[in-house]
């Protein structure tokens, strides 16, 4: 599985998303006592009117954000969870505090698995998140099966 690309350990941060000439990624911290952190480092950039984010500690990905994309209810989340119990224990969710970071995270690999089978429509807007720069890698790589 591809991965996202990391910098030295110096600077503190593991992840970092791929390059895209089509999205404007930024950096931000938000702060929450749902992370032992105190705050949660991401990688951001806005799609269909909602935040994709990558936390650039850990790789996790805020999936709330690619379903909401993808034009589907947040409330939907809890049925893909309850289809695959395995999941549920690899889950973190932010609940209260800042709006923007509220939703489910799921490691990297995870969130690729679930983007391969449901996101196809917005697989190319996924590139900072997933790699894959040309048009033909990306259809690879989101493969419909």
């Amino acid at each position: 599985l591809p991965s996202p690309t990391t910098e030295p350990a110096q600077s503190g941060t593991r992840f970092r998303p791929y390059a895209s000439p089509d999205h404007h990624v930024t950096k931000a911290r938000y702060i929450t006592s749902n992370d032992p952190r105190g705050y949660i480092p991401v990688y951001e950039y806005p799609l269909n009117g909602q935040w994709i984010m990558l936390d650039m500690d850990d790789g996790y990905v805020l999936w709330t954000g690619i379903w909401k994309a993808l034009g589907n209810s947040k409330a939907d989340i809890v049925k893909i969870i309850d289809s695959q119990p395995d999941l549920a224990a690899q889950l973190r969710r932010v609940r209260g505090g800042y709006l923007k970071i509220q939703g489910t995270w799921m490691p990297y690999e995870i969130a690729l698995r679930l983007s391969r089978r449901v996101a196809w429509p917005i697989r190319y807007d996924l590139v900072p998140l997933f790699g894959y720069g040309s048009s033909a890698r990306i259809s690879r790589l989101f493969l419909r099966s």
